[in-house]
């Protein structure tokens, strides 16, 4: 069976996880839930589907590698040339006794050699002896395409859709408009202005509340996420054309987008809550200067995961899991660009940082054991906390 061929089973898997979602909300409500022998089609589909995929799940993750520092399971790893790529802030704080277990269940002792903060990523020299992903597979990836993170198991952890191509994370980097879309689907096609921010690229324009845009760019717009998604792959400067509805009339304006500007709506801690709200998310989750968006369902601990599409040709690195259906990739494209650059930190910098952060702190290795559980009692302690008060 070709992967491609699959569409069929796989929509019933996406379609098995709205399920999945809406049975929440009923039971939320007190509803009933969808019945039980749809459920079990759905599920059936499920298993259908991954035992199709096995084979590809098996060979790509030859090149996977789990990551132990200090005794337990940090994150995953991906496997080049150059040596294992994992995600730095997940390891930093673990201590330095790191070891990586490869496909074959063959173990190997590694350090760090190399740290990329743009990306979140550590480079790990472990010696040799495991298959390199090829970082320059060509891959042209569109919106809805379906992807695939793997371990060095022969079992996928991660299955899901490109959500948002490739763009900056950046607040500087963040194209503005300046307006609030309303969520209510428009007859015939197009987006309902809500509000327009004063002062915004969109008020200067003469855009106004009540204005229906259609198109962006000569692109058509159906939806409030197709039009989000167009906007976010704009930069602070940039033109656009802005076709829209009023009282009936068709405009166009060029707009210039301004930067995006500090949210204050929530604090920091307050939005990392309510993102735990789905469970357990990265440390450095955001920020980076151009990643790839799926909506894939994995744990904080796969960041590092290799990522491939149907054809077995790899895509990119899990750098974040962001939210419950937020996952960030850094696309195969920016893995080399990183690699080719100077590195921000070497393996000697990295222990003398360690020492460093170690003296200033004047704590003992049991000590920050410690902390860290401590940390995460109280992060579970907020997020019930969260639960109670965000009850209707």
């Amino acid at each position: 069976m070709m992967y491609k061929q699959l569409s069929a089973i796989v929509l019933g898997i996406l379609v098995s996880g709205i399920v999945h979602g809406q049975n929440q909300e009923l039971a939320r409500r007190g509803l009933p839930f969808l019945r039980t022998e749809d459920q079990k089609v759905l599920g059936l589909q499920a298993d259908q589907f991954f035992k199709a995929i096995e084979p590809l799940s098996k060979e790509a993750g030859k090149h996977a590698v789990n990551v132990f520092s200090n005794g337990r399971m940090v994150s995953r790893g991906t496997v080049t040339k150059e040596g294992i790529l994992t995600k730095w802030s997940e390891l930093v704080s673990k201590g330095d006794r790191i070891w990586v277990v490869g496909h074959d269940g063959s173990k190997h002792e590694a350090f760090v050699k190399a740290v990329y903060l743009e990306y979140d990523l550590a480079l790990l020299d472990y010696g040799s002896g495991l298959p390199a992903v090829d970082l320059g597979a060509e891959t042209d990836l569109n919106l809805g395409e379906f992807l695939l993170a793997v371990g060095p198991a022969k079992d996928a952890h991660g299955f899901g859709v490109v959500s948002v191509l490739p763009r900056s994370l950046r607040e500087s980097d963040k194209a503005f408009l300046g307006v609030r879309m309303d969520f209510n689907p428009v007859s015939g096609g197009g987006v309902r202005l809500e509000s327009v921010e004063r002062g915004s690229a969109a008020a200067r324009a003469g855009l106004r509340p009540g204005d229906v845009v259609t198109q962006v760019n000569g692109i058509k717009v159906n939806g409030l996420h197709e039009m989000g998604n167009n906007l976010q792959t704009l930069r602070p400067g940039d033109q656009v054309g802005i076709q829209f509805l009023r009282d009936g009339k068709a405009f166009q304006v060029d707009v210039v987008l301004g930067a995006r500007p500090e949210l204050k709506q929530y604090s920091p801690q307050r939005m990392k809550q309510m993102k735990r709200m789905g469970g357990a998310i990265n440390e450095v989750a955001e920020g980076f200067p151009e990643v790839l968006q799926s909506d894939m369902q994995v744990d904080a601990i796969d960041a590092g995961s290799p990522v491939f599409d149907l054809d077995g040709r790899f895509v990119g690195i899990i750098v974040a899991r962001a939210s419950r259906i937020k996952t960030y990739i850094v696309p195969a494209d920016k893995i080399i660009q990183q690699l080719e650059k100077e590195p921000d930190m070497t393996a000697s910098m990295q222990k003398q940082a360690q020492l460093i952060e170690q003296r200033r702190s004047g704590l003992s290795a049991a000590e920050a054991q410690e902390i860290r559980r401590l940390r995460e009692m109280i992060q579970r302690a907020e997020r019930r906390i969260l639960e109670i008060e965000s009850r209707p």
